[in-house]
């Protein structure tokens, strides 16, 4: 996600294109393994695991008491969970019931701590009972294993990949790109640094830098050209204004030619997508590819960032 402006529906000149900084780590961490602090500097902390359709994962969570470390690996008559307790510090674990289809018993370092729906055997692990969907046990320092035994289905949730053809846009090194309107750059952030917006910036894959108009809003008839300079043969194209999420073309038309001069009807024509607009069409043979705006936007300009073209058809 190469944008983090406010959801006030409004482009934020200072976007970054590195907003996932931390969000999966915590995920992980926090909603996954399930380890997050229960009282003030993590004097007493809680792993509650959700580990849906994972059989296994490891997570090192850092404290202010020290290191957290939760190992979960699962098979159809097992699931462990292992932990060490920091100093200073207590843990209240739980083996999650959600995937089993038959619990018989849970060990805790070797010894039965719940059987046949209740507590067993070591006193000096408090068994918390089942609670929200947990068998919870309360534990002190030191390093724990706790084995559940019975049936887990192992069934997974999650739908398995779709691995698609790795489609490769042209070269785009040697192209020029014109637009209906000449050059220009923009002031960025209230400092109003110039920003050079030239055609020639959509083509140069990098995806900090675009072309923009900035002589008005969008509005039917604006263009955007790209000179392939010689004849390419190409079936998609893909316009990506990510950096400037709400600029992407209102509605548009796709037209090519061979001499700059006579263009071709309309290839394709549709609204613009957030951010990515992905456009395909039948196997075409063309030098110059024109993209024109037919659509009005009352607060946004038009922007592309990086403009790749493809032949997605097998050799």
């Amino acid at each position: 996600d190469r944008w983090w402006a406010s959801w006030i529906d409004a482009f934020d000149e200072g976007s970054s294109l590195n907003h996932g900084w931390n969000p999966p780590a915590i995920l992980l961490s926090k909603t996954v393994a399930g380890v997050r602090p229960v009282e003030p500097g993590w004097t007493t902390f809680e792993v509650l695991p959700q580990e849906s359709f994972l059989t296994s994962l490891k997570v090192d969570v850092p404290t202010i008491k020290g290191h957290v470390r939760v190992q979960i690996q699962k098979t159809k008559k097992e699931y462990t969970l292992s932990l060490n307790v920091p100093a200073n510090t207590k843990a209240v674990v739980g083996i999650p019931k959600v995937p089993f289809e038959k619990l018989d018993a849970v060990y805790a370092n070797g010894k039965a701590v719940w059987r046949n729906n209740e507590p067993a055997g070591d006193q000096k692990i408090e068994c918390m009972g089942d609670k929200d969907g947990f068998i919870q046990f309360k534990v002190g320092v030191g390093n724990w294993r706790f084995v559940a035994r019975g049936l887990l289905p192992l069934k997974t949730v999650k739908v398995p990949a779709h691995i698609q053809r790795e489609e490769i846009p042209l070269d785009s090194r040697s192209w020029t790109a014109t637009a209906s309107v000449p050059d220009g750059s923009f002031g960025f952030t209230d400092q109003k640094i110039p920003i050079d917006v030239s055609a020639n910036n959509a083509l140069d894959g990098d995806y900090w830098t675009g072309w923009r108009d900035m002589t008005s809003l969008q509005h039917p008839g604006q263009w955007f050209q790209v000179d392939l300079k010689e004849l390419r043969t190409f079936n998609k194209i893909v316009l990506d204004n990510t950096w400037a999420l709400w600029d992407s073309p209102n509605r548009y038309t796709v037209t090519i030619s061979s001499n700059g001069n006579a263009w071709s009807a309309p290839l394709a024509q549709g609204p613009g997508h957030l951010g990515i607009t992905k456009i395909t069409f039948p196997c075409q043979s063309a030098r110059y590819i024109r993209v024109t705006q037919t659509g009005s936007d009352p607060k946004y300009h038009w922007s592309i960032y990086e403009f790749s073209v493809f032949n997605t058809e097998p050799n």
